[in-house]
């Protein structure tokens, strides 16, 4: 199966790279018409993605990417939110599956469904809003979700303030399972 990460918003940078590299060789899509963002600060690069509408033409990249085919996708923030949506069209795969980190604006859609199987992890601290009760929705859709205690949007990106390495650890061996699962001989 092959492995379809879509970054945040910072675009599919060096770290990013070199922390998913033990899965194997995925294919990295960023939100950027190259691998990161050229912006003077991270609320510019927002700023410019929700004029550029976004999460629809990163969906709309990420599908295209994928072309359908049975697949690992794993997303981070604003990739989360657009796998997210991806997962709930039609031109996904229901033999796919979804790892999705703090995707924020996965509350604007928590009524679609998933095509596959998919999980969710939110951090526990969120300015905008309240993971619980967005946790709460998004299991009606039958979608595994979860909020992880004590973190901070971030927690698996080496770039980030809140970047906790023994999460983004056990995260990595949940991910790694998944791509490389054991199976018997």
């Amino acid at each position: 199966m092959k492995i379809f990460v879509a970054s945040d918003i910072h675009g599919a940078h060096d770290q990013l790279r070199s922390q998913l590299s033990q899965l194997g060789n995925p294919t990295f899509i960023s939100p950027w018409p190259s691998d990161e963002h050229a912006f003077e600060t991270e609320h510019d690069a927002v700023t410019e993605f929700h004029r550029e509408n976004g999460l629809a033409s990163f969906e709309q990249k990420i599908a295209k990417a994928v072309n359908g085919e049975d697949a690992l996708l794993i997303g981070f923030s604003v990739g989360a939110t657009s796998i997210w949506r991806y997962v709930a069209s039609n031109e996904c795969s229901p033999n796919s599956r979804a790892v999705l980190y703090y995707g924020s604006r996965i509350r604007d859609c928590s009524e679609l469904v998933p095509r596959c199987s998919t999980s969710v992890f939110f951090a526990e601290h969120e300015p905008s809003f309240d993971p619980h009760a967005v946790a709460n929705l998004i299991r009606k859709s039958g979608a595994f979700c979860t909020v992880i205690p004590d973190t901070y949007h971030g927690f698996m990106s080496p770039t980030s303030r809140h970047y906790r390495p023994d999460i983004a650890q056990e995260q990595l061996s949940l991910l790694r399972s998944i791509a490389h699962p054991i199976r018997p001989t």
